[in-house]
């Protein structure tokens, strides 16, 4: 099949005798020709205003994608700060926690944090034990944060959740300690007793 390049006036299609088919800007004499029917195509003006709406479509696409990205990175952050400040009211509920233990013996750990002495307590630094004046003034200060750092600071339900997560986080440290123990390279443990404490870490120290 042949193509003639045809830029203005009409368009003719002819077919050989081997079934070819072939266009021309002229009759043949020779074969049956029909005229194509070509739709002209859009004028200069018509294709400035294509041209210009594409580009409007193109600036509110990019002003709109922007604005969906501003509102993202903005719920993000919002959702940042909540994460950051429910993290902080936990650490201050679970310090209270600690120093309200008054059955248990209250000291302040090398970086400044309150711990309680139990059989769960596996902290190895030095240690600054606390009087009852002493507690009692520390009980005082982490109420204040508590208060400045949670949304609902008189909300007993979550003081206790608090009190539960600082016991759970406890017993994980001291099962991890001792599975680690467990696992040391001649430590003989038998295969009963490392069952065990592995239940007991995956108990206490998974979400």
């Amino acid at each position: 099949m042949s193509i003639a390049v045809v830029s203005f006036g009409a368009v003719y299609k002819w077919v050989d005798e081997k079934g070819g088919v072939h266009y021309s800007d002229k009759p043949t004499d020779t074969h049956k020709t029909e005229e194509v029917n070509i739709e002209p195509g859009p004028s200069p003006e018509e294709i400035k205003k294509a041209s210009e709406k594409a580009e409007e479509l193109k600036q509110r696409f990019h002003k709109e994608y922007d604005s969906d990205q501003l509102e993202a990175e903005k719920r993000l952050e919002e959702k940042e700060e909540q994460l950051a400040q429910e993290k902080q009211c936990l650490e201050a509920r679970m310090q209270l926690a600690v120093l309200q233990e008054l059955n248990l013996p209250a000291y302040r750990d090398e970086q400044g944090e309150f711990r309680a002495k139990w059989k769960y307590d596996t902290y190895q630094g030095n240690r600054e034990y606390l009087d009852d004046a002493m507690r009692a003034s520390a009980i005082e200060q982490a109420r204040e944060y508590v208060i400045a750092s949670c949304v609902n600071p008189d909300d007993a339900k979550e003081q206790e959740l608090a009190r539960s997560k600082w016991i759970r986080s406890e017993r994980c440290a001291k099962h991890r300690v001792e599975l680690e123990a467990l696992e040391r390279p001649g430590s003989r443990a038998v295969t009963q007793d490392l069952e065990k404490k592995r239940r007991l870490v995956k108990m206490y120290c998974e979400d």
